[in-house]
């Protein structure tokens, strides 16, 4: 189940000029603003507005934004722009940014070891591959003789590119090699046809 809303917090408070509305006194009015969040799992993600209210010292009364005559409305407008919201008002923004570049450099880090591991091959390594029909299997390398590259290919697919690990059973590898070059393989590479490289040990 999804848990989102929004919640408020004190940000300021600060006396202002004026006479309660209710019982008179002069110069007992302080006002308060507060900041409104939106969060997902009680987890801040954003600021969405400011909000205040006014409060008598002397009887108590306790004035919202709407019902505020015109000179106190005006009060906490100035009151609002001098106010500041909290940097964990922030948090899952925050968070959402850290996770974005992570992901961006962990990426990044595949990208360049996949293309050191398509430059010079080793026995074992196993390239993720994607089917004409959009599915995935895995091929596997024999032996390397110079330019040559000699695969295995798994005989069996699957539609979950995060799942074809599961394909790796010896079992499932056809008996006899094809033979590509290390630029062939560049080339799917490039084309996006090699959607990843595992090389046993590597990690």
């Amino acid at each position: 189940m999804l848990i989102y809303g929004y919640q408020t917090s004190h940000l300021l408070t600060e006396p202002v000029e004026g006479s309660c509305p209710a019982c008179a006194a002069a110069d007992s009015l302080r006002m308060s603003v507060f900041g409104r969040y939106a969060h997902l799992y009680w987890v801040p993600l954003l600021p969405i507005g400011k909000t205040g209210a006014s409060e008598c010292r002397q009887c108590g009364q306790v004035v919202g934004a709407k019902e505020m005559a015109p000179q106190l409305r005006q009060s906490l407008r100035e009151l609002k722009q001098r106010s500041r919201a909290p940097w964990w008002h922030f948090a899952g923004l925050l968070l959402a940014v850290v996770g974005l570049g992570w992901a961006l450099v962990a990426n990044s880090n595949d990208e360049r070891a996949n293309q050191s591991f398509i430059t010079l091959p080793h026995r074992g390594d196993l390239y993720h591959v994607r089917t004409s029909n959009g599915h995935y299997s895995l091929w596997k390398v024999q032996d390397v003789a110079g330019n040559a590259v000699k695969l295995l290919a798994n005989n069996y697919e699957i539609d979950n590119q995060t799942k074809v690990s599961e394909l790796n059973r010896p079992e499932n590898f056809a008996p006899d090699a094809l033979e590509l070059t290390r630029y062939d393989l560049e080339i799917m590479l490039e084309k996006d046809e090699i959607v990843d490289v595992e090389r046993p040990g590597s990690e």
